[in-house]
């Protein structure tokens, strides 16, 4: 500023002393005074270098507006990388925070469903335990053996059985011999094939349902026989049943199966007589037919007839501690008790009942946690 002040004060000085006599000088030549004047063309310098300083000003002001905004800018940017970056933690936090509070909700949901199993587990043994006689759908049908099979798994069944090592003494393992006249009538299901417990190769059926004995079936239960036990032989003499005889079977039970559920008399009958379950009993045992076939195309090996090699007391042992380990080993259940076999079940029933005194108190799975208590303290 301040030598732009002395270069107009410069211009004035000049032009008072030299602007009279340049404006005479021109007039009498008769030409503009300002095309050769040195002085005028001083001023436009000193004037034009005093734009440039002032615009050389301007321009650091503006420079400095410039440098401000792009700090600013600069600023601001960093601000909005460092909040996406906490946005970014916050909803990763936020993320695992709520994965843990689902994880446990999952974990506190298995735990209350654990401990409500063994509520029912209790209340079922407690019934069973104290009030057989109303359980007897459950004996019957194999559940409540099924509930003692599970129950026994986790106490009192070693895997290697020993009779010398065994918890129990010969007094008691006696008690507990296996009665052959009603082991047979004791049925076991493994995979859903289903097959007498002291039974190897059911080389035919002997207990056919009622309605499927009826006379009109006679021809189609006839060519499914024949063409089972020709499966049978086959496989006793070669190991295996042929693609051949295995497609026999499955044509001879097709064509059972189409003339009992083509016949009306069968379910007119049932109508008449309020026999539905025997109809259904029917129509189930077929069903178990054709499974046993669809176990044989797959593998070629006679034992879908019966599952698995039954139980035999000279081999596996006289008891129903030897029994049960056999049937918790090769993972078979009780199926239902067929007509006249329940006499057995019951037997087998007390049997169990009673091993499972022995170690109901340390069977956990009975003893459920009283979660009320939880919440009260909470």
């Amino acid at each position: 500023m301040k030598h732009t002040t002395h270069l107009f004060i410069l211009v004035l000085s000049l032009q008072a002393i030299y602007l009279p006599q340049l404006e005479a000088q021109t007039v009498r030549r008769g030409y503009s005074w300002s095309a050769y004047d040195p002085v005028n063309a001083m001023v436009s310098r000193i004037y034009a270098q005093a734009e440039m300083i002032r615009a050389q000003n301007e321009a650091e002001k503006d420079f400095a507006a410039a440098r401000q905004l792009h700090a600013q800018a600069q600023s601001q940017e960093i601000d909005n990388w460092e909040k996406a970056i906490r946005k970014h933690w916050e909803l990763q936090l936020y993320t695992k925070k709520k994965r843990l509070q689902v994880n446990q909700a999952r974990q506190v949901a298995k735990l209350e469903y654990l401990n409500n199993q063994k509520w029912k587990y209790s209340r079922l043994w407690e019934r069973l335990k104290n009030h057989p006689e109303l359980s007897t759908s459950k004996i019957q049908s194999g559940e409540a053996h099924n509930f003692l099979l599970n129950r026994l798994a986790v106490t009192a069944l070693p895997y290697n059985y020993d009779d010398i090592e065994t918890r129990y003494g010969p007094e008691a393992l006696h008690d507990l011999r296996l009665d052959e006249d009603w082991l047979g009538d004791i049925t076991l299901s493994q995979d859903g094939f289903k097959f007498p417990a002291d039974q190897e190769v059911q080389d035919q059926i002997d207990n056919w349902p009622y309605l499927l004995r009826w006379q009109q079936f006679n021809s189609a239960r006839a060519k499914y026989e024949a063409a089972r036990q020709q499966a049978i032989q086959e496989a006793n003499e070669t190991d295996k049943v042929a693609v051949d005889s295995i497609q026999k079977l499955k044509t001879a039970l097709m064509e059972f199966t189409r003339v009992f559920h083509s016949s009306s008399e069968t379910w007119e009958w049932a109508k008449a007589h309020r026999r539905y379950s025997q109809h259904n009993d029917a129509r189930r045992f077929l069903a178990e037919l054709d499974r046993e076939i669809r176990r044989l195309e797959e593998t070629g090996d006679i034992r879908p007839f019966q599952g698995r090699s039954g139980y035999d007391p000279a081999i596996h042992g006289e008891h129903v501690v030897s029994l049960l380990t056999f049937m918790n080993r090769n993972g078979i259940e009780f199926a239902p008790a067929r007509p006249g076999e329940e006499y057995a079940y019951n037997n087998l029933y007390v049997m169990m009942r009673a091993l499972y005194l022995t170690v109901a108190e340390e069977d956990e799975s009975i003893q459920p946690e009283d979660l009320s208590r939880r919440i009260d303290a909470e």
